[in-house]
């Protein structure tokens, strides 16, 4: 006998699992935006986002449309404007309108901008990369410039090796024209460590490169902060000093002091300075301790002298004549 929660059969809704599946599915796969120009780079990136969650074959054609009404149309459906979902939210919003009513979305797409000319797109990458200038970006920015233009052009490229080597020496040539135009393109202030690297004998990568360039742009940074601090405080002890000497006298009509400190008022300030008058200094430094005593005691000498003449009518006045 058999258990009849065994034979029992579960009756599952079509369109609650569509909706179940619809709210795991992520809105995008791609953070590059198609904008007619970067179709290669686009259609890459977009690829791997739809493959990586199993949907390529409504891509590449390999997914056959169902009968319509059956429950593997149903699926298939779901899928596919989960795939139309993606695409349409990874193009920008003047491409949109053109294949939002679309059933083949991605044949459209190709059609209208992966059949463009390649050599026109190479001609405008290589006229963009070469007049690239720094100007007002950092270096990191300058640098991802260059880079999102040369990954154009990577896509471009449709170059057959005969042989290992030379795909090798092409490569080789090619990050070192690479290092030439960041460098080129750098602003004059990086002219010291651009002839650094110039000058080397040892060979550099582009990432080595753009590494040491952007030592150098914080190395500036940090020096720049350092002299607008020294020239902040200058301007301060500066700002003192006219405060200092924008001040008028109402007297004499001269500039530096008020008319508290005028010496055609009060000449009795002119050596108030905080220091001792040159007089004052002269007579303190001629006139010592030694000297005040010597003149202490030839005063009560003269005064013994006197008295003792008048008390015994001068007969001392021999011993103290001298």
């Amino acid at each position: 006998m058999t258990d009849s929660s065994s034979s029992s059969t579960v009756h599952t809704n079509v369109l609650d699992v569509g909706s179940t599946r619809m709210d795991n599915v992520p809105v995008q796969v791609t953070t590059i935006q198609l904008n007619k120009e970067n179709y290669l780079r686009w259609s890459a990136a977009i690829t791997v986002g739809i493959a990586g969650r199993g949907r390529i074959a409504y891509v590449n054609g390999r997914k056959v449309e169902p009968v319509e009404g059956s429950i593997a149309w149903d699926t298939w459906y779901l899928e596919d404007n989960q795939v139309k979902m993606w695409i349409i939210n990874s193009v920008s919003s003047d491409i949109q309108p053109l294949i939002l009513r679309k059933k083949t979305v991605w044949v459209i797409l190709e059609h209208m901008y992966g059949q463009k000319k390649r050599k026109v797109r190479v001609y405008q990458l290589m006229r963009d990369v070469y007049s690239l200038r720094q100007g007002t970006r950092s270096v990191a920015e300058f640098y991802a410039a260059l880079k999102s233009k040369w990954e154009d052009l990577d896509y471009h490229s449709d170059l057959t090796w005969k042989c290992p080597q030379d795909q090798m020496q092409y490569m080789t040539n090619e990050w070192e024209n690479r290092v030439f135009l960041f460098l080129s393109g750098l602003n004059d202030d990086y002219e010291n460590i651009r002839s650094q690297i110039l000058n080397s004998d040892e060979s550099f990568s582009i990432e080595d490169v753009y590494a040491r360039v952007e030592v150098e742009e914080q190395r500036k940074l940090v020096s720049n902060d350092r002299r607008g601090e020294e020239q902040s405080t200058f301007l301060s002890r500066a700002s003192v000093g006219s405060s200092r000497s924008s001040r008028k006298c109402t007297q004499c009509k001269k500039l530096g002091h008020t008319i508290d400190f005028c010496w055609d008022l009060h000449p009795e300030k002119k050596n108030s300075k905080g220091r001792p008058s040159a007089s004052k200094q002269c007579d303190s430094s001629v006139t010592g301790p030694s000297d005040r005593k010597g003149s202490f005691f030839a005063e009560q000498l003269r005064e013994l002298r006197a008295y003792l003449s008048q008390a015994d009518g001068g007969s001392f006045k021999i011993l103290f004549s001298s």
